[in-house]
């Protein structure tokens, strides 16, 4: 019913609006209030499905080279796709659609991308279409110069993602290799880590040492820390990089820079000088070589001070115990150190006499012993105030 048909005659004929204001007011509010009620009815709903159906739906579409308007062809294979799901995906493709058609390629509307693979490409396409990007040590760089070709960044961060993830010591070479072409500085850097906690089977390895590149095998070398590893196995594994491949000859000095000559014990230097190609050594390492060979049979010749070739390679002091007095007053001679936490000790050498109530002093990681006893006297009338050694590190010798 309409609202003329239930109000009066007069009302009728002069309007509602002018004969009974109360009434307009009324029907002011009244519609208000409708519109409120209305308003708290709305929502916004999401499909939990959609997005999946609607991925299904375009790769079908493209397995089905339905409606396919641009081809991309790396390597001789042509991928059929569409322009308007590359535009959304691949910052170049939509530089390259957007805008004037005639940049789009060639002629038969084809876009030929001669820096990518055609498994590279393969691989970014099925993401863009699928959401979904199938990566192994095998396939990540093809896939990731694809993404990078492509201005596709989410492709690139997931084969960062997944070089992180599978670091381990079996693929941390071949993750390091590729992180030197490829990944940022984070992902080197993990990787150059992992190397250097599987050093010591890297080096063990032919196969392993074979696989490493100069720098790599540089960097380990550098290493102030070679827990499980001596100064002698490090030359071995120097000398016998170059013998895969005789053009790494050339590069010989500059890793036996890296060898801490006078930290290895004078025989084993010996026999390790005959297998090196003197000739390929630069003159600075061949007076390292001479150096060590000269002041290792004579204690009294070696430098007063450290040098970098000199220090033991150790990231963390030790404390040492040398000599003492035992609970059944025998004097003792042995050397223990203990590790960083004091949870384990291992005995690192002898002193070269006995002693207990002697002083030890350790003055550019040189060790020194002054003074002491070598039997036991609790008068103290046999202390040797003149007494003085050195300890040689490499050699656990001592100059007395």
């Amino acid at each position: 019913m309409q609202l003329h048909q239930w109000l009066p005659t007069a009302a009728r004929a002069k309007g509602p609006a002018t004969e009974y204001p109360a009434l307009r007011g009324r029907l002011r509010a009244g519609s208000t209030s409708n519109a409120v009620g209305l308003q708290s009815s709305m929502g916004s709903f999401r499909s939990d499905t959609y997005l999946e159906k609607l991925l299904e739906g375009i790769s079908r579409l493209r397995t089905q080279k339905a409606l396919c308007d641009v081809t991309l062809e790396a390597e001789g294979v042509c991928f059929p796709a569409h322009k308007i799901i590359l535009a959304s995906a691949s910052n170049y493709c939509k530089i390259l659609f957007v805008g004037n058609a005639t940049r789009m390629g060639s002629a038969d509307g084809s876009v030929r991308l001669n820096a990518v693979s055609a498994t590279g490409l393969s691989n970014v396409l099925s993401f863009i279409y699928s959401n979904k990007l199938d990566l192994s040590l095998q396939n990540v760089e093809e896939t990731f110069k694809a993404a990078e070709a492509l201005l596709v960044g989410e492709v690139i961060n997931l084969c960062f993602q997944f070089l992180e993830s599978c670091l381990s010591g079996e693929n941390c070479v071949d993750i390091l290799r590729i992180a030197k072409k490829l990944g940022p500085t984070e992902l080197r850097e993990k990787a150059m880590c992992c190397v250097g906690q599987h050093y010591k089977q890297l080096l063990a390895n032919p196969q392993s040492l074979n696989d490493l590149d100069r720098g790599t095998l540089c960097e380990i070398l550098d290493r102030t820390t070679m827990e499980g590893s001596s100064e002698p196995e490090l030359l071995r594994a120097a000398v016998s990089w170059p013998q895969h491949d005789r053009m790494r000859l050339q590069y010989m000095g500059d890793i036996l820079k890296r060898i801490r000559f006078p930290l290895i014990p004078y025989s084993d230097l010996q026999r390790c000088v005959q297998e090196i190609p003197l000739t390929r050594l630069d003159w600075g390492c061949c007076r390292l070589l001479q150096d060590a060979l000269i002041h290792h049979p004579q204690l009294c010749t070696r430098p007063s001070q450290q040098t970098p070739h000199t220090i033991l390679r150790s990231a963390f002091p030790a404390l040492l115990i040398a000599g003492g007095r035992t609970t059944t007053n025998s004097i003792c001679r042995e050397m223990w150190a203990a590790e960083q936490s004091c949870g384990t000790w291992r005995k690192v050498g002898d002193l070269c006499v006995p002693l207990y109530n002697h002083c030890i002093v350790v003055i550019d990681d040189f060790l020194f012993v002054l003074g002491g006893q070598s039997t036991f006297d609790p008068t103290g009338k046999h202390f040797n105030s003149t007494w003085f050694c050195r300890q040689d590190s490499p050699s656990m010798s001592w100059a007395c």
